[in-house]
Protein backbone atom coordinates (compact mmCIF):
# COMPACT_ATOMS: atom_id res chain seq x y z
CA UNK A 1 0.00 0.00 0.00
CA UNK A 2 1.17 3.41 -0.53
CA UNK A 3 0.06 7.14 -0.28
CA UNK A 4 1.05 10.25 -2.45
CA UNK A 5 0.94 13.66 -0.78
CA UNK A 6 1.25 16.71 -2.46
CA UNK A 7 1.82 19.98 -0.48
CA UNK A 8 -0.15 22.34 -2.18
CA UNK A 9 1.57 25.84 -0.80
CA UNK A 10 4.89 24.20 -2.35
CA UNK A 11 2.85 22.86 -5.93
CA UNK A 12 3.72 25.89 -8.70
CA UNK A 13 1.86 24.41 -11.22
CA UNK A 14 0.84 25.38 -14.04
CA UNK A 15 2.59 28.62 -13.97
CA UNK A 16 5.69 27.50 -13.37
CA UNK A 17 6.08 23.89 -14.39
CA UNK A 18 3.26 23.32 -17.19
CA UNK A 19 2.58 19.94 -14.76
CA UNK A 20 5.29 18.26 -14.97
CA UNK A 21 4.16 15.48 -12.84
CA UNK A 22 1.68 14.60 -15.54
CA UNK A 23 3.84 14.72 -18.65
CA UNK A 24 6.53 12.12 -17.06
CA UNK A 25 3.94 10.20 -15.52
CA UNK A 26 4.12 6.03 -17.01
CA UNK A 27 0.35 5.62 -16.31
CA UNK A 28 -0.51 8.88 -18.44
CA UNK A 29 1.40 7.69 -21.19
CA UNK A 30 -0.60 4.10 -21.25
CA UNK A 31 -3.79 6.33 -21.71
CA UNK A 32 -4.64 6.45 -17.74
CA UNK A 33 -4.62 10.47 -18.04
CA UNK A 34 -6.96 10.87 -14.95
CA UNK A 35 -3.63 9.12 -13.09
CA UNK A 36 -2.73 12.85 -12.81
CA UNK A 37 -5.07 15.44 -12.89
CA UNK A 38 -5.96 19.50 -12.06
CA UNK A 39 -7.74 20.69 -9.23
CA UNK A 40 -10.31 23.35 -9.24
CA UNK A 41 -7.85 25.80 -7.71
CA UNK A 42 -4.98 24.45 -10.53
CA UNK A 43 -2.87 22.53 -8.46
CA UNK A 44 -1.60 19.11 -9.50
CA UNK A 45 -3.52 16.30 -7.24
CA UNK A 46 -2.50 12.23 -8.17
CA UNK A 47 -5.04 9.52 -7.96
CA UNK A 48 -3.96 7.13 -5.34
CA UNK A 49 -5.42 3.98 -6.82
CA UNK A 50 -4.04 4.41 -10.01
CA UNK A 51 -0.59 5.06 -9.11
CA UNK A 52 2.20 2.55 -9.00
CA UNK A 53 4.66 4.51 -6.68
CA UNK A 54 6.98 4.50 -9.36
CA UNK A 55 8.64 7.62 -8.02
CA UNK A 56 9.74 9.96 -11.03
CA UNK A 57 7.16 12.36 -10.39
CA UNK A 58 8.79 12.69 -7.02
CA UNK A 59 11.91 13.25 -8.43
CA UNK A 60 11.32 15.66 -11.50
CA UNK A 61 8.96 18.01 -9.44
CA UNK A 62 10.96 20.97 -9.19
CA UNK A 63 9.48 22.15 -6.40
CA UNK A 64 9.40 18.87 -4.03
CA UNK A 65 5.86 18.91 -3.20
CA UNK A 66 5.57 15.39 -4.08
CA UNK A 67 5.81 12.48 -1.67
CA UNK A 68 4.88 9.08 -2.22
CA UNK A 69 5.11 6.59 0.59
CA UNK A 70 4.57 3.08 1.26
CA UNK A 71 3.02 2.03 4.51
CA UNK A 72 1.88 -1.98 5.80
CA UNK A 73 -1.20 -2.81 3.87
CA UNK A 74 -2.81 -3.32 7.14
CA UNK A 75 -2.37 0.25 8.06
CA UNK A 76 -5.25 1.72 5.53
CA UNK A 77 -7.79 -0.29 7.67
CA UNK A 78 -7.35 1.99 10.62
CA UNK A 79 -7.82 5.50 8.49
CA UNK A 80 -9.66 7.77 10.70
CA UNK A 81 -9.21 11.36 9.48
CA UNK A 82 -7.92 12.89 5.75
CA UNK A 83 -7.94 16.62 5.30
CA UNK A 84 -8.72 16.33 1.37
CA UNK A 85 -7.09 15.16 -1.77
CA UNK A 86 -3.44 13.82 -1.51
CA UNK A 87 -3.12 15.22 1.88
CA UNK A 88 -2.50 14.51 5.64
CA UNK A 89 -3.93 11.73 6.91
CA UNK A 90 -4.18 10.28 10.25
CA UNK A 91 -4.24 5.95 11.05
CA UNK A 92 -6.58 4.79 14.38
CA UNK A 93 -7.01 7.67 16.91
CA UNK A 94 -6.28 8.80 20.27
CA UNK A 95 -8.04 7.34 23.02
CA UNK A 96 -9.24 9.03 26.43
CA UNK A 97 -9.79 6.42 29.42
CA UNK A 98 -12.80 7.61 31.91
CA UNK A 99 -11.08 9.31 35.24
CA UNK A 100 -7.59 8.99 33.44
CA UNK A 101 -4.74 10.97 31.89
CA UNK A 102 -3.53 9.83 29.04
CA UNK A 103 -0.75 11.66 27.23
CA UNK A 104 0.20 11.93 23.24
CA UNK A 105 3.55 11.84 22.43
CA UNK A 106 5.85 11.78 18.62
CA UNK A 107 6.95 14.12 16.29
CA UNK A 108 6.04 17.80 15.14
CA UNK A 109 3.32 17.12 12.44
CA UNK A 110 2.51 14.06 13.42
CA UNK A 111 -1.41 14.25 14.20
CA UNK A 112 -1.48 14.98 17.86
CA UNK A 113 -3.03 18.31 17.32
CA UNK A 114 -5.60 16.33 14.88
CA UNK A 115 -6.04 13.65 16.81
CA UNK A 116 -6.71 16.23 20.41
CA UNK A 117 -9.45 17.88 17.43
CA UNK A 118 -10.84 14.79 16.95
CA UNK A 119 -11.39 13.68 20.70
CA UNK A 120 -13.33 17.15 21.47
CA UNK A 121 -15.59 17.16 18.32
CA UNK A 122 -14.02 19.78 16.67
CA UNK A 123 -13.34 17.54 13.91
CA UNK A 124 -15.41 14.41 13.08
CA UNK A 125 -13.77 11.33 11.24
CA UNK A 126 -14.06 11.20 7.59
CA UNK A 127 -12.37 7.62 7.44
CA UNK A 128 -10.90 9.20 3.80
CA UNK A 129 -13.54 9.98 2.32
CA UNK A 130 -13.52 13.57 2.63
CA UNK A 131 -15.63 14.49 0.48
CA UNK A 132 -18.58 12.71 2.22
CA UNK A 133 -20.33 14.04 5.22
CA UNK A 134 -20.69 11.28 8.10
CA UNK A 135 -23.79 11.19 10.82
CA UNK A 136 -22.63 10.78 14.16
CA UNK A 137 -24.19 6.87 14.19
CA UNK A 138 -22.09 6.08 11.15
CA UNK A 139 -18.95 7.15 12.99
CA UNK A 140 -19.68 5.54 16.16
CA UNK A 141 -20.56 2.32 13.90
CA UNK A 142 -17.30 2.37 12.43
CA UNK A 143 -15.63 2.34 16.12
CA UNK A 144 -17.91 -0.59 17.00
CA UNK A 145 -16.10 -2.90 19.58
CA UNK A 146 -13.14 -0.16 19.92
CA UNK A 147 -12.15 1.41 23.21
CA UNK A 148 -13.55 4.80 21.73
CA UNK A 149 -16.74 3.99 21.21
CA UNK A 150 -18.20 5.08 24.88
CA UNK A 151 -16.29 8.52 24.73
CA UNK A 152 -17.15 9.16 21.17
CA UNK A 153 -20.69 8.38 21.91
CA UNK A 154 -20.98 10.58 25.50
CA UNK A 155 -19.61 13.49 22.88
CA UNK A 156 -22.06 13.08 20.18
CA UNK A 157 -25.12 13.52 22.66
CA UNK A 158 -23.85 16.23 24.64
CA UNK A 159 -23.03 13.80 27.78
CA UNK A 160 -19.09 14.86 28.30
CA UNK A 161 -18.40 18.96 29.12
CA UNK A 162 -15.36 19.61 27.42
CA UNK A 163 -12.74 22.44 28.54
CA UNK A 164 -9.42 22.65 26.25
CA UNK A 165 -6.14 24.59 25.95
CA UNK A 166 -5.19 24.89 22.68
CA UNK A 167 -1.45 24.95 21.28
CA UNK A 168 -1.78 28.27 19.93
CA UNK A 169 -4.66 30.90 21.46
CA UNK A 170 -4.39 34.63 22.17
CA UNK A 171 -5.57 36.57 25.34
CA UNK A 172 -7.19 39.65 25.59
CA UNK A 173 -8.46 41.72 28.54
CA UNK A 174 -8.42 41.80 32.14
CA UNK A 175 -6.45 38.99 33.73
CA UNK A 176 -9.45 38.97 36.25
CA UNK A 177 -11.77 38.59 33.64
CA UNK A 178 -10.49 35.52 32.05
CA UNK A 179 -9.54 33.37 35.28
CA UNK A 180 -12.62 34.05 37.04
CA UNK A 181 -12.01 31.77 39.91
CA UNK A 182 -8.37 30.83 39.86
CA UNK A 183 -9.94 27.70 41.72
CA UNK A 184 -6.16 25.69 42.26
CA UNK A 185 -4.29 28.69 43.09
CA UNK A 186 -1.61 28.39 39.94
CA UNK A 187 -1.60 31.97 39.15
CA UNK A 188 -0.41 34.40 41.81
CA UNK A 189 -1.91 37.75 42.89
CA UNK A 190 0.62 40.25 40.63
CA UNK A 191 -0.31 38.02 37.69
CA UNK A 192 -4.32 38.30 38.44
CA UNK A 193 -4.54 41.84 38.56
CA UNK A 194 -2.51 42.53 35.21
CA UNK A 195 -4.59 45.13 33.23
CA UNK A 196 -4.13 43.97 29.85
CA UNK A 197 -3.80 40.33 28.56
CA UNK A 198 -2.34 40.94 25.30
CA UNK A 199 0.87 42.13 27.08
CA UNK A 200 1.42 38.64 28.62
CA UNK A 201 5.17 37.44 28.25
CA UNK A 202 4.92 33.53 26.90
CA UNK A 203 5.01 32.18 30.73
CA UNK A 204 2.82 34.57 31.19
CA UNK A 205 -0.13 33.86 28.46
CA UNK A 206 0.06 30.32 29.34
CA UNK A 207 -0.19 30.22 32.98
CA UNK A 208 -3.45 32.01 32.34
CA UNK A 209 -4.62 29.88 29.42
CA UNK A 210 -3.95 27.18 31.76
CA UNK A 211 -5.91 28.52 35.42
CA UNK A 212 -8.89 29.23 32.32
CA UNK A 213 -8.83 25.96 31.45
CA UNK A 214 -8.75 24.10 34.52
CA UNK A 215 -11.54 26.64 35.96
CA UNK A 216 -14.07 25.21 34.10
CA UNK A 217 -15.94 22.73 35.91
CA UNK A 218 -15.94 19.74 32.95
CA UNK A 219 -15.95 16.26 32.57
CA UNK A 220 -13.17 16.21 30.18
CA UNK A 221 -9.73 18.25 29.91
CA UNK A 222 -7.70 18.43 27.33
CA UNK A 223 -4.24 20.48 27.34
CA UNK A 224 -2.25 20.91 23.73
CA UNK A 225 1.34 21.55 24.69
CA UNK A 226 0.85 23.21 28.11
CA UNK A 227 4.76 23.47 29.32
CA UNK A 228 5.22 25.66 26.13
CA UNK A 229 7.55 28.96 27.86
CA UNK A 230 6.71 27.88 31.11
CA UNK A 231 10.46 27.77 33.38
CA UNK A 232 11.24 24.55 35.51
CA UNK A 233 9.27 25.58 38.34
CA UNK A 234 5.96 25.83 36.81
CA UNK A 235 6.24 23.09 34.87
CA UNK A 236 6.36 20.93 37.97
CA UNK A 237 4.02 22.97 39.63
CA UNK A 238 1.46 22.55 36.59
CA UNK A 239 2.37 19.25 36.29
CA UNK A 240 1.29 18.47 40.14
CA UNK A 241 -2.04 20.28 39.53
CA UNK A 242 -2.82 18.02 36.63
CA UNK A 243 -1.84 15.09 38.53
CA UNK A 244 -4.04 15.73 41.70
CA UNK A 245 -6.41 18.46 41.16
CA UNK A 246 -7.85 16.66 38.19
CA UNK A 247 -8.19 13.30 39.68
CA UNK A 248 -11.06 10.99 38.47
CA UNK A 249 -11.58 13.30 35.83
CA UNK A 250 -10.37 12.01 31.60
CA UNK A 251 -7.56 14.43 31.21
CA UNK A 252 -5.69 14.41 27.66
CA UNK A 253 -2.12 15.64 27.52
CA UNK A 254 -0.09 16.32 24.48
CA UNK A 255 3.66 17.64 25.43
CA UNK A 256 6.82 16.92 24.67
CA UNK A 257 8.51 17.50 27.96
CA UNK A 258 8.51 13.75 28.52
CA UNK A 259 9.82 14.96 32.56
CA UNK A 260 6.06 16.49 32.92
CA UNK A 261 4.49 13.50 31.16
CA UNK A 262 5.95 10.95 33.14
CA UNK A 263 4.99 12.53 36.32
CA UNK A 264 1.51 13.72 35.35
CA UNK A 265 0.17 10.62 32.73
CA UNK A 266 -1.12 7.18 33.50
CA UNK A 267 -1.00 5.66 29.93
CA UNK A 268 0.95 6.90 26.62
CA UNK A 269 -0.03 6.74 23.39
CA UNK A 270 2.77 6.99 20.54
CA UNK A 271 2.07 8.83 17.41
CA UNK A 272 4.52 8.05 14.99
CA UNK A 273 4.71 8.06 10.77
CA UNK A 274 5.71 10.78 8.81
CA UNK A 275 5.23 14.77 9.75
CA UNK A 276 2.97 16.54 7.59
CA UNK A 277 2.49 13.47 5.51
CA UNK A 278 1.12 10.79 7.86
CA UNK A 279 0.71 9.49 11.34
CA UNK A 280 -0.51 6.69 13.10
CA UNK A 281 -1.69 6.63 16.95
CA UNK A 282 -0.12 3.53 18.93
CA UNK A 283 -2.24 1.11 21.27
CA UNK A 284 -2.53 2.72 24.89
CA UNK A 285 0.85 1.62 26.99
CA UNK A 286 1.53 2.20 30.95
CA UNK A 287 3.39 5.23 30.90
CA UNK A 288 6.92 4.12 31.57
CA UNK A 289 7.02 1.63 29.03
CA UNK A 290 5.33 3.95 26.58
CA UNK A 291 8.00 6.49 26.66
CA UNK A 292 10.35 3.93 27.15
CA UNK A 293 9.64 2.25 23.91
CA UNK A 294 9.45 5.63 22.51
CA UNK A 295 13.04 6.42 22.98
CA UNK A 296 13.94 3.18 21.84
CA UNK A 297 11.96 3.85 18.63
CA UNK A 298 10.32 0.12 18.97
CA UNK A 299 6.27 -0.79 19.79
CA UNK A 300 7.28 -4.38 20.92
CA UNK A 301 2.96 -5.33 21.13
CA UNK A 302 2.40 -4.01 17.99
CA UNK A 303 6.10 -5.54 16.79
CA UNK A 304 6.24 -2.02 14.70
CA UNK A 305 9.82 -0.64 14.53
CA UNK A 306 9.07 3.08 13.60
CA UNK A 307 12.73 4.80 13.65
CA UNK A 308 15.89 2.98 13.13
CA UNK A 309 17.90 4.76 16.00
CA UNK A 310 17.28 4.95 19.59
CA UNK A 311 17.10 8.26 21.23
CA UNK A 312 20.42 8.67 23.69
CA UNK A 313 18.89 10.34 26.80
CA UNK A 314 22.72 10.61 27.95
CA UNK A 315 24.31 12.10 31.14
CA UNK A 316 26.88 14.70 30.33
CA UNK A 317 29.82 14.29 32.35
CA UNK A 318 30.72 16.86 34.92
CA UNK A 319 34.44 17.00 33.64
CA UNK A 320 35.89 20.30 33.36
CA UNK A 321 38.53 21.88 30.46
CA UNK A 322 41.53 23.64 32.17
CA UNK A 323 41.34 25.96 29.17
CA UNK A 324 39.83 29.03 30.50
CA UNK A 325 37.66 31.34 27.33
CA UNK A 326 37.16 34.52 29.48
CA UNK A 327 36.57 35.29 33.43
CA UNK A 328 34.07 37.88 34.53
CA UNK A 329 34.50 39.62 38.11
CA UNK A 330 31.52 40.29 40.15
CA UNK A 331 29.49 43.07 39.04
CA UNK A 332 25.56 44.58 39.42
CA UNK A 333 22.93 45.38 36.71
CA UNK A 334 19.93 47.42 38.12
CA UNK A 335 17.11 47.37 35.72
CA UNK A 336 14.15 49.72 36.78
CA UNK A 337 13.13 47.65 40.09
CA UNK A 338 15.13 44.25 39.29
CA UNK A 339 18.54 43.95 40.32
CA UNK A 340 21.11 40.68 39.36
CA UNK A 341 24.34 40.16 41.62
CA UNK A 342 26.63 38.33 40.33
CA UNK A 343 29.70 36.48 41.62
CA UNK A 344 32.67 36.06 39.69
CA UNK A 345 33.44 32.88 37.43
CA UNK A 346 35.03 31.62 34.40
CA UNK A 347 33.84 29.96 31.09
CA UNK A 348 36.26 26.73 29.84
CA UNK A 349 37.04 26.22 26.12
CA UNK A 350 35.28 23.51 24.48
CA UNK A 351 32.27 23.10 27.27
CA UNK A 352 28.69 23.55 27.49
CA UNK A 353 27.10 25.00 30.81
CA UNK A 354 23.52 24.96 31.16
CA UNK A 355 21.59 27.89 33.21
CA UNK A 356 18.34 27.06 34.52
CA UNK A 357 16.15 29.49 36.96
CA UNK A 358 12.47 31.00 37.11
CA UNK A 359 11.50 33.28 34.19
CA UNK A 360 11.74 36.90 35.59
CA UNK A 361 15.12 35.23 37.86
CA UNK A 362 17.98 37.46 35.29
CA UNK A 363 19.20 34.80 32.93
CA UNK A 364 19.02 37.14 29.96
CA UNK A 365 20.15 39.84 31.34
CA UNK A 366 22.83 38.26 32.65
CA UNK A 367 23.95 37.30 28.93
CA UNK A 368 23.41 41.01 27.98
CA UNK A 369 25.50 41.89 31.09
CA UNK A 370 28.46 39.58 29.84
CA UNK A 371 27.80 40.62 26.35
CA UNK A 372 27.94 44.36 26.77
CA UNK A 373 24.75 45.31 25.91
CA UNK A 374 23.73 46.60 29.05
CA UNK A 375 25.27 48.48 31.68
CA UNK A 376 26.62 46.91 35.16
CA UNK A 377 27.85 48.82 38.22
CA UNK A 378 31.58 48.39 36.67
CA UNK A 379 30.65 49.52 33.23
CA UNK A 380 30.21 48.01 30.17
CA UNK A 381 31.67 44.64 30.22
CA UNK A 382 34.08 44.37 27.50
CA UNK A 383 36.33 40.97 27.52
CA UNK A 384 37.07 41.44 23.51
CA UNK A 385 35.46 38.17 22.65
CA UNK A 386 32.65 37.75 19.70
CA UNK A 387 29.39 35.83 20.94
CA UNK A 388 26.84 34.59 19.07
CA UNK A 389 23.12 35.01 20.86
CA UNK A 390 19.96 33.14 19.50
CA UNK A 391 17.18 35.18 21.17
CA UNK A 392 14.15 33.47 23.44
CA UNK A 393 12.01 35.51 20.82
CA UNK A 394 13.33 34.91 16.98
CA UNK A 395 11.88 37.85 14.73
CA UNK A 396 10.17 36.56 11.41
CA UNK A 397 11.47 37.92 8.69
CA UNK A 398 10.60 37.89 5.23
CA UNK A 399 13.68 36.06 3.48
CA UNK A 400 14.05 33.45 1.82
CA UNK A 401 15.97 30.67 4.39
CA UNK A 402 18.60 30.24 2.16
CA UNK A 403 19.08 33.65 1.86
CA UNK A 404 19.51 34.02 5.58
CA UNK A 405 22.07 31.33 5.61
CA UNK A 406 24.07 32.62 2.89
CA UNK A 407 24.30 36.64 4.13
CA UNK A 408 26.01 34.89 7.41
CA UNK A 409 28.28 32.21 5.30
CA UNK A 410 28.46 32.57 1.32
CA UNK A 411 29.70 29.25 1.24
CA UNK A 412 27.64 27.05 3.22
CA UNK A 413 25.95 24.94 0.86
CA UNK A 414 30.07 23.90 0.61
CA UNK A 415 30.54 23.89 4.50
CA UNK A 416 30.48 19.76 5.28
CA UNK A 417 29.76 20.55 8.64
CA UNK A 418 26.54 22.98 8.10
CA UNK A 419 25.37 21.00 5.78
CA UNK A 420 25.69 17.60 8.04
CA UNK A 421 23.41 20.75 10.32
CA UNK A 422 21.34 20.93 8.26
CA UNK A 423 20.27 17.50 6.79
CA UNK A 424 20.43 16.36 10.45
CA UNK A 425 17.55 19.16 11.33
CA UNK A 426 15.59 18.56 7.82
CA UNK A 427 15.98 21.68 6.56
CA UNK A 428 17.00 20.95 3.19
CA UNK A 429 13.09 20.61 3.02
CA UNK A 430 12.56 24.57 3.83
CA UNK A 431 15.47 26.21 2.19
CA UNK A 432 13.78 27.80 -0.36
CA UNK A 433 11.01 28.49 2.15
CA UNK A 434 10.16 32.25 3.20
CA UNK A 435 11.05 32.75 6.87
CA UNK A 436 7.05 34.07 7.84
CA UNK A 437 5.83 31.19 6.64
CA UNK A 438 8.06 28.60 8.65
CA UNK A 439 6.52 26.74 12.09
CA UNK A 440 7.53 27.17 15.33
CA UNK A 441 9.61 24.37 15.00
CA UNK A 442 11.57 25.40 11.75
CA UNK A 443 11.89 28.55 12.41
CA UNK A 444 13.55 27.43 15.63
CA UNK A 445 15.89 24.77 13.38
CA UNK A 446 16.58 27.91 11.17
CA UNK A 447 17.81 30.47 14.32
CA UNK A 448 20.29 27.63 16.15
CA UNK A 449 21.84 26.67 13.10
CA UNK A 450 22.59 30.14 11.96
CA UNK A 451 23.75 30.74 15.24
CA UNK A 452 26.44 28.52 15.40
CA UNK A 453 27.49 29.80 11.17
CA UNK A 454 28.59 33.05 13.05
CA UNK A 455 31.96 33.24 13.89
CA UNK A 456 32.22 33.46 17.41
CA UNK A 457 34.53 32.89 20.79
CA UNK A 458 31.26 32.18 22.89
CA UNK A 459 27.86 30.83 21.23
CA UNK A 460 24.98 31.89 23.47
CA UNK A 461 21.72 29.33 23.12
CA UNK A 462 18.47 30.73 25.01
CA UNK A 463 15.77 28.39 25.08
CA UNK A 464 16.52 26.29 22.28
CA UNK A 465 14.17 23.34 23.25
CA UNK A 466 11.25 25.52 23.12
CA UNK A 467 8.48 24.28 19.20
CA UNK A 468 10.84 21.40 19.10
CA UNK A 469 9.74 18.01 19.55
CA UNK A 470 11.78 15.17 21.44
CA UNK A 471 13.86 14.26 18.36
CA UNK A 472 15.06 17.42 16.98
CA UNK A 473 15.83 18.11 20.82
CA UNK A 474 17.72 14.94 20.75
CA UNK A 475 19.88 16.16 17.16
CA UNK A 476 20.40 19.92 18.47
CA UNK A 477 21.81 18.49 21.46
CA UNK A 478 24.47 16.27 19.48
CA UNK A 479 25.43 18.55 16.90
CA UNK A 480 25.58 21.38 19.68
CA UNK A 481 28.00 19.28 21.27
CA UNK A 482 30.24 18.06 18.19
CA UNK A 483 30.20 21.74 17.21
CA UNK A 484 31.39 23.28 20.33
CA UNK A 485 33.78 20.18 21.74
CA UNK A 486 35.54 20.07 18.38
CA UNK A 487 35.96 23.65 17.98
CA UNK A 488 36.88 23.94 21.28
CA UNK A 489 34.52 27.04 22.04
CA UNK A 490 32.34 28.15 24.88
CA UNK A 491 28.41 27.90 25.12
CA UNK A 492 25.89 28.24 27.46
CA UNK A 493 23.04 27.06 27.25
CA UNK A 494 19.25 28.20 28.71
CA UNK A 495 16.27 25.94 28.88
CA UNK A 496 13.55 25.01 30.97
CA UNK A 497 13.36 21.43 29.89
CA UNK A 498 14.98 19.69 32.37
CA UNK A 499 15.67 16.09 30.69
CA UNK A 500 17.42 18.89 27.70
CA UNK A 501 19.53 20.28 30.07
CA UNK A 502 20.63 17.61 31.86
CA UNK A 503 21.17 15.75 28.32
CA UNK A 504 23.69 18.49 26.98
CA UNK A 505 25.10 20.40 29.92
CA UNK A 506 28.39 19.66 32.01
CA UNK A 507 27.75 21.90 34.83
CA UNK A 508 25.19 24.77 35.32
CA UNK A 509 24.73 28.37 36.50
CA UNK A 510 21.69 28.15 38.75
CA UNK A 511 19.63 31.90 39.21
CA UNK A 512 18.46 32.22 42.86
CA UNK A 513 16.21 35.22 44.06
CA UNK A 514 12.70 36.60 43.86
CA UNK A 515 11.81 36.57 40.19
CA UNK A 516 11.32 40.24 39.13
CA UNK A 517 12.47 41.25 41.96
CA UNK A 518 16.66 40.30 42.56
CA UNK A 519 18.25 37.37 40.84
CA UNK A 520 21.24 35.90 42.64
CA UNK A 521 24.55 33.93 40.62
CA UNK A 522 26.82 32.10 43.04
CA UNK A 523 28.89 30.87 39.66
CA UNK A 524 29.07 27.61 38.04
CA UNK A 525 28.20 24.43 39.74
CA UNK A 526 28.05 20.98 39.44
CA UNK A 527 25.28 19.52 37.69
CA UNK A 528 23.20 17.75 40.58
CA UNK A 529 23.94 20.67 43.11
CA UNK A 530 22.33 23.22 40.42
CA UNK A 531 19.53 20.77 39.95
CA UNK A 532 19.19 19.98 43.96
CA UNK A 533 18.80 23.93 44.82
CA UNK A 534 16.35 24.02 41.83
CA UNK A 535 13.94 21.35 43.37
CA UNK A 536 14.94 22.90 46.99
CA UNK A 537 11.31 24.21 47.44
CA UNK A 538 9.16 22.13 45.38
CA UNK A 539 8.53 19.33 47.21
CA UNK A 540 9.93 16.70 44.38
CA UNK A 541 13.18 14.83 44.06
CA UNK A 542 13.91 12.94 40.99
CA UNK A 543 15.39 9.80 39.97
CA UNK A 544 16.99 8.21 36.61
CA UNK A 545 15.46 5.45 34.76
CA UNK A 546 17.28 2.08 35.11
CA UNK A 547 16.53 1.52 31.49
CA UNK A 548 17.24 4.46 29.75
CA UNK A 549 18.87 6.69 32.56
CA UNK A 550 16.25 9.72 31.67
CA UNK A 551 15.36 11.55 34.82
CA UNK A 552 12.02 10.52 36.43
CA UNK A 553 9.99 12.61 39.36
CA UNK A 554 9.50 9.79 42.25
CA UNK A 555 6.07 9.65 43.52
CA UNK A 556 5.39 11.97 46.47
CA UNK A 557 5.48 9.75 49.56
CA UNK A 558 7.51 6.36 48.02
CA UNK A 559 10.36 4.80 49.22
CA UNK A 560 12.52 6.82 46.51
CA UNK A 561 11.15 9.82 47.23
CA UNK A 562 11.57 9.52 51.18
CA UNK A 563 14.82 8.75 51.05
CA UNK A 564 16.13 11.04 48.67
CA UNK A 565 14.96 13.98 51.15
CA UNK A 566 16.50 12.37 53.72
CA UNK A 567 19.77 12.30 51.90
CA UNK A 568 19.23 15.48 50.59
CA UNK A 569 19.69 14.43 47.07
CA UNK A 570 16.53 15.42 45.31
CA UNK A 571 17.56 14.93 42.00
CA UNK A 572 20.22 11.91 42.02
Amino acid sequence: MHIVVIKENECEAPSACNYICYNVCPQVRKGLKETVYKRENGKAAINEELCIACGICVKRCPFEAIRVINLPDETGKELVFQYGINSFRTYNIASPMEGRIVALIGRNGIGKTTNIKLISGELKPNFGEFDKEHTEKEIIQRFRGKDVQPYLEKIYSGRLKISKKPQEFRLEGKVKDIVKSNRFGLIDKDLLNKEDASLLSGGEGQLVRIAQTLDEEADVYIFDEPMNFLDISQRLRVSRTIKEKLKGKTVVVAEHDLLAVDYMADFVQVLYGSDSNYGIVSHVMPTRSGINNYIYGYLPDENVRFRSYQINMKKESSSQSIDVSFSWPDFNIKLGSFVLNVKAGSLPKGEIIGAIGENGIGKTTFLKGLAGLVETDIGRLDFGIRISYKPQIIERGDMIVSDVFSSIDKNFENNEVFQDMIRKLELNRVLNKNIKNLSGGELQKVAIVSSLMRDADLYVLDEPSANLDVEDRLSVIDIFNAFIKSRQKSAIVVDHDLVFIDSIASRIIFFDGKPRVQGIVNGIMKKEDAINELLRDSGVTIRRDTETGRPRINTPGSRLDVEQKESGKLFD
